[in-house]
């Protein structure tokens, strides 16, 4: 089915609840719908942050979670007189009062007039219960509809002739959302510093949360953070730096360089902090930053001993990595029209149509393949047996023939192995490139099997040229076909198959 959005739109201004019952009934029930089956496309993010957590964790650092809500208070232990700059980044939290809730007789009416008799004890106690916090705000209407006996949409009806509701507004917080991972290390740190031996290697990856000016190319307000500290009595920043070096260059750079930075965070010792740079295009892009904690931030939080940290932005290397110009397309489906898909990518995209479903099926298309694979070369008039046997009450005989004398089983192209190189997909007797996993002869003999699973009538299968993927029952996602298409790619599938398959049902 396909929803009229703009009829429904329409509708739900006139009369939300309605719209909203009716509307329920318009989507499909008692349907099955089956994922198809091929590997997954890997988000290029998600791929980054594996891969720096298999680095992380063999190189001997412990995973952990950080707190991701702080007081504002915090900022000025860790940046002391920085800190009232540093907060014009950070995105405070706020909240809405609970309001309180008048039931005079006008408000008794019209909920009357909308549910009929009701118990007004029982709806004065739930108002009250709710202004309380003993409700929470999401079990509102469903302690509605329980207590008062009444529908959903009849819930929701009540909630909206109290005009106090919509004239709420949020009261700030102290709690701020963490802008970098620092802030939030303190805690972690101070709470193990006597409790595991040293040196404390540790590491987390999570969300940084930035009230950046702008959303660009190379700007997220939200994004990610793959952040270490090591804490040792012995620990020196020339330490530290040898061992981000290391985890740099498994990460995949080659050549790394520390600089110091003109203007140490406060956070930070007085001089020992510096940036990393890796040779990028011919250039040096910088991709994180390394530090020893202030003593005077340190001690503010109880901290007794000495810490090195380095942070990353996670989408930063992925997007020098991946050759990404935008952050927006690296993270985003709304940006994927230019989505970048590695060979491989598209290889893994690659799946089959029609497939069997049964044990019996996939053994049909098993047979075919092999049988077919068997005598490709036997010179006609031939005639194989793939398969027989009972189907439900029904005898199946499954045989591969060809009657044209002097014609080979199979044409040429019929196992040609389809391959991905250099953003083209190739329907080739070599092997060259990303393999897909798939011949032309996997996707005809799975329609062949599923066609027998689902006939009751005897049939006769025919394929000749071959000139798509879809003429071999196989496909690629729309993005990936984009993809290929903007780059000026092809889908180089073609060949002679000559195959022909007979299916006896009786």
């Amino acid at each position: 089915m396909k929803l009229n959005i703009k009829k429904i739109k329409e509708d739900a201004k006139k009369d939300f609840e309605k719209t909203w019952v009716e509307t329920a009934r318009l989507l499909p029930k008692k349907t099955q719908v089956n994922l198809r089956e091929r590997h997954g496309q890997e988000h290029v993010f998600r791929k980054m942050s594996d891969k720096l957590r298999r680095i992380f964790l063999h190189t001997g650092f412990d995973e952990t979670e950080n707190l991701c809500i702080l007081p504002a208070e915090d900022v000025y232990r860790e940046y002391g007189p920085e800190a009232a700059v540093i907060l014009d980044r950070v995105f405070y939290l706020a909240k809405l009062p609970r309001p309180d809730i008048g039931l005079g007789k006008e408000k008794i009416l019209q909920i009357k007039k909308l549910i009929g008799k009701f118990s007004e004890a029982k709806l004065k106690e739930i108002l009250r219960d709710y202004k309380k916090g003993k409700i929470e705000s999401d079990d509102l209407t469903e302690t509605l509809v329980e207590k008062l006996n009444i529908k959903t949409e009849q819930a929701t009806g009540i909630i909206t002739l109290f005009s106090e509701f919509k004239k709420l507004k949020p009261q700030i917080t102290d709690l701020t959302l963490r802008s970098h991972m620092t802030a939030v290390w303190y805690h972690t740190l101070g709470a193990l510093q006597n409790k595991k031996d040293f040196p404390i290697a540790l590491f987390s990856l999570g969300l940084r949360y930035r009230n950046e000016q702008k959303e660009d190319a190379s700007h997220l307000r939200v994004h990610h953070s793959a952040s270490i500290v090591i804490m040792d009595p012995e620990m020196s920043l020339d330490a530290g730096a040898k061992i981000v070096k290391q985890l740099i260059e498994k990460i995949g750079f080659k050549e790394v360089k520390f600089v110091k930075k003109q203007a140490t965070s406060k956070y930070y010792a007085d001089e020992l902090e510096k940036e990393i740079f890796v040779k990028h295009k011919g250039g040096w892009l910088e991709i994180g930053d390394i530090g020893m904690y202030s003593p005077i931030s340190l001690a503010n939080f109880g901290i007794e001993y000495p810490v090195f940290n380095a942070g990353f932005g996670i989408e930063r290397l992925a997007m020098v990595l991946e050759g990404y110009d935008d952050i927006r397309k690296l993270m985003f489906p709304q940006f994927y029209s230019e989505a970048k898909f590695s060979d491989k990518a598209i290889a893994d995209s690659v799946y089959i149509i029609k497939k069997p479903n049964t044990k019996i099926g996939k053994e049909i298309a098993k047979m075919v393949k092999k049988t077919a694979e068997k005598h490709k070369d036997k010179i006609a008039p031939v005639e194989f047996i793939a398969w027989k046997g009972k189907i439900n009450t029904r005898d199946v005989k499954v045989k591969i023939i060809e009657i044209e004398e002097g014609k080979r089983l199979i044409g040429p192209a019929g196992f040609n192995k389809i391959i991905v190189k250099d953003g083209t997909i190739i329907g080739s007797a070599r092997t060259e490139g990303v393999a897909t996993g798939f011949d032309y002869i996997d996707g005809l003999a799975n329609k062949i099997a599923s066609d027998v699973e689902n006939r009751k009538k005897s049939f006769e299968y025919r394929v000749r040229a071959v000139r798509s993927l879809r003429d071999i029952n196989l496909d690629i996602p729309k993005d990936v076909q984009n993809y290929i298409k903007a780059n000026h790619k092809k889908i180089g599938i073609k060949g002679s198959v000559f195959m022909t398959v007979k299916v006896e049902i009786s």
